[in-house]
């Protein structure tokens, strides 16, 4: 039985414009193509995600890059935020009803700048922050550990108190799902901004 449902964010929570970040960032005069991958960092944009680095070192060593003086956060932040296209709030409210039954966590490979902007009241129309919609939030950046390595999963398991057998795992990267699943965890892959409810519901049925 499932008690336990586990979500990605880009592309599963959120909506994601991964072309939109990328033209924010080669605006700004980075190669996107050196440091992101489809669906994980390279380099230093690797290291903020996995806590090896915070904003103030990321934005120096994007400055050096560039080969400027300084960037501020608040242009690193604005190149990171093009990955949001968008939230949807019909979404939120069902993971809303979810919660009354289930226990909800958030499993994201993300970075203090995307998360400082999901975790306040501007995430989505109803004014509240990701964090009123789940239970917990692992995030790569806070716990040193990316997906896909197996030990992401097996912390959140044990931080949680969850048996992997009870739980569900939504991601747009098969090779998450495939990390989750070697753990027992049942996954559920959906295509990047897939409406999954319809096919969540049925599997919970």
């Amino acid at each position: 039985m499932i008690k336990n449902i586990l979500f990605d964010m880009g592309g599963v929570i959120f909506l994601q414009d991964t072309a939109e970040a990328f033209r924010r960032f080669r605006k700004a005069g980075i190669n996107p193509d050196v440091y992101m991958g489809e669906y994980g960092q390279k380099d230093f944009f690797l290291d903020i995600e996995t806590g090896r680095i915070d904003t103030g070192e990321f934005c120096r060593r994007m400055a050096a890059a560039l080969g400027r003086d300084s960037v501020s956060y608040e242009e690193a932040q604005h190149c990171w935020l093009g990955f949001i296209k968008g939230v949807e709030q019909s979404r939120l409210d069902y993971l809303e009803a979810l919660r009354g039954t289930y226990h909800l966590c958030l499993l994201t490979n993300t970075n203090p700048f995307i998360m400082a902007h999901t975790r306040s009241n501007r995430f989505c129309e109803a004014g509240k922050p990701i964090s009123d919609y789940f239970d917990s939030l692992f995030c790569s950046y806070e716990m040193k550990r990316y997906k896909p390595n197996r030990d992401f999963f097996a912390y959140a398991l044990q931080a949680d108190h969850m048996q992997p057998h009870e739980c569900v795992f939504l991601d747009d990267s098969i090779k998450n799902i495939q990390a989750a699943e070697s753990l027992g965890i049942r996954g559920l892959h959906v295509a990047t901004n897939e409406d999954w409810r319809t096919r969540l519901s049925k599997l919970l049925q």
